[in-house]
């Protein structure tokens, strides 16, 4: 959704800190639109059942200072659960 992939970043691979976030459904799609600021997010787009058909939530990679910021990026009464994980290029760190 944000015309770029993850390794086109424009923050760059290194400096910061980077999380996963998952919004998974509670009903109504959430979140469906790109948030305004969009500078620290690195991939941002719902989550759909296998045929595509249902929205299952939205998931996040964002740089951002701490869990509560990075959160703050999706609604959080849209969701039945939201998760913050730590996350780098590559993948989730060891």
């Amino acid at each position: 959704m944000l015309g770029h992939t993850m390794w086109d970043f424009p923050g760059g691979r290194t400096g910061g800190n980077r999380y996963l976030m998952l919004g998974l459904g509670a009903g109504q799609a959430a979140d469906l639109e790109v948030p305004p600021d969009r500078d620290e997010l690195i991939a941002y787009g719902p989550l759909l059942s296998d045929d595509g058909a249902i929205w299952l939530g939205t998931a996040a990679l964002v740089r951002a200072p701490d869990p509560d910021t990075a959160r703050a990026i999706l609604t959080p009464d849209g969701y039945a659960e939201l998760e913050v994980h730590n996350w780098q290029f590559g993948g989730r760190p060891s």
